[in-house]
């Protein structure tokens, strides 16, 4: 069946001389494993002469090739060919798959699965939109303006909202970094809480904090107990305690639910295949990470840099595949910040910041926490922001600053230029 699809598909380029149906469906001699040499004649010549060639010019340099009368639509013939390869993935990792388990090569086939599932073939037809002539983006501007919550998950932070207008629902992959001890892990579960308060169902994979551990920290965050008299087990606050775990166990305090993931319940650190299985089996609409340096590259690249740029693109590919925002907490370096903090702060790779939708940086002393917006892809970077924290008490408290506001662009001198040439808004 595979070999008949793709000959058709040929016979219908010689036929037609249809050479859309290469160039916007940025087709590749992937699809045609079976005439590569074919395929590649005709596309060449199209490269060269802007034309799907003769058929007789085609035949002179393959004398077997077996014309066909095709009648099936260009519909058909995409949708079969793209079928096709898809297909033949699936045998060719059941085969690889097999050969491992027949080996006994068990973390070996559990790894190949798990890239596998990220690499499964997608049709690549190109269709683009003149931005300069469709308006049905200003009813999704409407639709953002009047039903928010569906485009945008809170940070947790009102300010970073007003700045960024919260986590984009379905393109975020955001980073968090700052130095050890800094407090990344009640960042990350502060943003995690906030979204759960939406109603949201939010995964948190924890590599280093135990389940009990990241509980007692979101007790603290929500009722602002304190997280020493917790631990210790301090007989002050039980009454207290036990009367907020009853409400919060309840569901009258939360809507959403904060789904923990630690490497003991996995038998080792979890892999980005293992974050996607995550987000599946408990359909997650948000997944937060703690932290990148806690993952395993799935490709298992041994120099580190590498492994950390394997891992954030298999992250950025999630991100893409599952539509569900993303929070990472990544360690900064130890790198002169004298001149601000900027993307090449991020440890490990650089790649995890040029992945990254927004980065955000922080950092706290004398009990006062700072944080830096150093990218944003949907808006202004550079705005700073400082909080009074007590994170014994899970409190964050907003401390305004002249510095907070951030200004426009150039385009804005463009818009005013157009509205004063011509009164039509």
């Amino acid at each position: 069946m595979n070999n008949i699809i793709e000959c058709q598909v040929l016979n219908y380029l010689l036929n037609t001389k249809d050479s859309s149906f290469i160039t916007e469906n940025n087709l590749s001699d992937d699809y045609f494993p079976n005439y590569k040499k074919e395929f590649t004649y005709i596309k060449d010549h199209l490269n060269r002469f802007g034309t799907i060639p003769d058929k007789s010019t085609f035949l002179s340099e393959f004398i077997q090739f077996d014309i066909l009368n095709v009648s099936e639509d260009k519909k058909y013939l995409l949708n079969e060919l793209f079928s096709s390869r898809k297909t033949r993935y699936v045998i060719s990792t059941f085969n690889e798959l097999r050969n491992l388990l027949n080996s006994e090569r068990w973390d070996d086939a559990a790894d190949f699965l798990s890239r596998a599932s990220l690499n499964v073939p997608a049709n690549r037809s190109i269709n683009s939109v003149d931005i300069l002539r469709d308006s049905s983006r200003y009813d999704s501007y409407i639709d953002r303006m009047t039903l928010k919550d569906n485009y945008y998950v809170t940070t947790g932070f009102k300010e970073l909202d007003d700045i960024f207008g919260g986590w984009d629902r379905k393109e975020e992959l955001a980073t968090i970094f700052a130095r050890s001890n800094q407090g990344k892990s009640w960042i990350l579960l502060k943003v995690a809480i906030a979204a759960a308060e939406k109603g949201l169902n939010v995964g948190l994979y924890s590599g280093e904090m135990s389940e009990v551990k990241v509980g007692y920290r979101a007790d603290t965050l929500i009722s602002h107990i304190s997280n020493t008299s917790i631990i210790q087990g301090n007989d002050n606050i039980q009454l207290e305690y036990k009367k907020f775990i009853d409400k919060l166990t309840s569901g009258s305090l939360i809507k959403g639910s904060i789904k923990v993931l630690t490497p003991s319940m996995l038998g080792g650190l979890a892999g980005v295949g293992d974050l996607r299985s995550f987000i599946e089996r408990d359909k997650l609409d948000m997944l937060c990470i703690d932290q990148h340096s806690l993952l395993v590259d799935d490709r298992h690249a041994k120099n580190p840099v590498e492994k950390a740029s394997n891992i954030s693109l298999d992250l950025k590919s999630l991100q893409v595949m599952t539509h569900i925002p993303i929070i990472t907490v990544s360690q900064q370096n130890r790198s002169d910040t004298d001149d601000g903090i900027d993307l090449k702060n991020i440890a490990q790779s650089d790649r995890i910041g040029q992945d990254s939708t927004i980065c955000i940086a922080f950092e706290q002393k004398n009990g006062i926490m700072t944080l830096y917006i150093v990218k944003s892809r949907d808006s202004v970077a550079g705005a700073k922001l400082q909080y009074n924290i007590d994170l014994d008490k899970g409190i964050f408290e907003y401390k305004p600053s002249e510095n907070d506001a951030t200004g426009g662009s150039d385009c804005n001198k463009l818009y005013e230029e157009f509205e004063k040439e011509e009164d039509v808004f």
